[in-house]
């Protein structure tokens, strides 16, 4: 087990139509997963994920966003959490169990 939770993020058509207004054409999408897993911290109890969610979500949704291979001038502003809860689904597990018998790496 590891220390971690799990959130999978997921595509809300908000985020589909800012990608349209800014050229990015319906076909590209199906060539791109519409959800991510992310390891955040470790979350026991449902009432503590949205203050866990609101701590990685910066993270996340320049992530997001950087998926998708745009010149940063197109990069919209995190400032709001609102932005991130209107583009984005969430789902959290609070069990991560790692299978395989390897090291964790993490790859930039």
């Amino acid at each position: 087990m590891l220390n971690r939770s799990a959130v999978v993020i997921r595509y809300r058509e908000a985020f589909r139509d800012w990608l349209r207004s800014i050229g990015v054409e319906e076909e590209e999408f199906e060539d791109h997963a519409d959800r991510s897993v992310y390891l955040v911290g470790e979350c026991e109890y449902p009432e503590d994920q949205a203050d866990l969610l609101q701590e990685s979500a910066a993270a996340i949704f320049y992530e997001e966003v950087s998926a998708w291979h745009l010149g940063s001038e197109h990069y919209p502003d995190f400032n709001d959490f609102d932005l991130f809860t209107a583009w984005f689904d969430t789902e959290f597990f609070d069990v991560v169990a790692d299978a395989i018998d390897k090291p964790l790496t993490k790859s930039e």
